[in-house]
């Protein structure tokens, strides 16, 4: 995660009044790195779910732009907070609190593009990421999944696993327990274990998943 200061819809900047983490910071540009490096023959695809206001999608993209890759970085996002159906499974099966989980709702699709349309290579797509068919732009080289409710973290973590590239990465955010957004956590411990993967963890919560074979 990212501490922000900013107007509601001004663009993101890496600048004055962003802090991100530094760990965090550090493994999410080389699982970049590791992710494009692996894939020699094609032009890699990284795909960012859950861009809130694009605090990630700004650090990425500078990135990005900084080493001259060659890549296509969709954006997947409701761009309208969560659905009905994800917040009632979390407040009915999984005993949370409504107003704790109500967020991003500031969000605003058009606005979005408008602060990232300097970037070629960025293509947002407004769609429900349990839904979303992966396939559509597969071999998917870097990951980077921020939903923080259980039912759309383990959605997709099932959907998009055949359709990532053989050394890939995935990053989940809010690999945490005991908070309102360990929803991210249970899935993210279900999903390891259920396909008996290896992972670790960066920082305080953000759990890593590499695809080998």
């Amino acid at each position: 995660k990212v501490v922000f200061a900013w107007g509601r819809f001004n663009p993101p900047t890496t600048g004055h009044g962003v802090v991100i983490d530094r760990v965090a910071k550090e493994a999410t540009s080389r699982s970049a790195d590791y992710a494009i490096f692996a894939s020699k023959t094609q032009k890699s695809c990284i795909v960012e779910i859950g861009v809130a206001r694009g605090m990630t999608t700004r650090f990425l993209s500078e990135h990005i732009s900084l080493k001259n890759y060659d890549v296509e970085y969709y954006c997947i996002d409701t761009f309208s907070s969560f659905t009905d159906k994800d917040l009632n499974f979390e407040v009915k099966k999984r005993g949370k609190n409504t107003k704790e989980l109500i967020g991003f709702a500031y969000n605003d699709y058009k606005k979005w593009k408008i602060n990232f349309k300097k970037f070629s290579f960025i293509k947002p797509i407004k769609h429900d990421c349990s839904t979303f068919d992966f396939s559509t732009i597969a071999p998917i080289n870097l990951c980077f999944l921020d939903v923080d409710l259980y039912l759309p973290t383990k959605n997709t973590l099932n959907n998009i696993w055949d359709h990532m590239a053989i050394n890939s990465t995935i990053i989940v955010d809010d690999v945490m327990d005991n908070n309102q957004w360990d929803g991210a956590y249970q899935a993210f411990m279900e999903f390891v274990n259920e396909k008996k993967l290896n992972y670790y963890l960066v920082g305080n919560k953000c759990g890593v998943i590499q695809k080998v074979k």
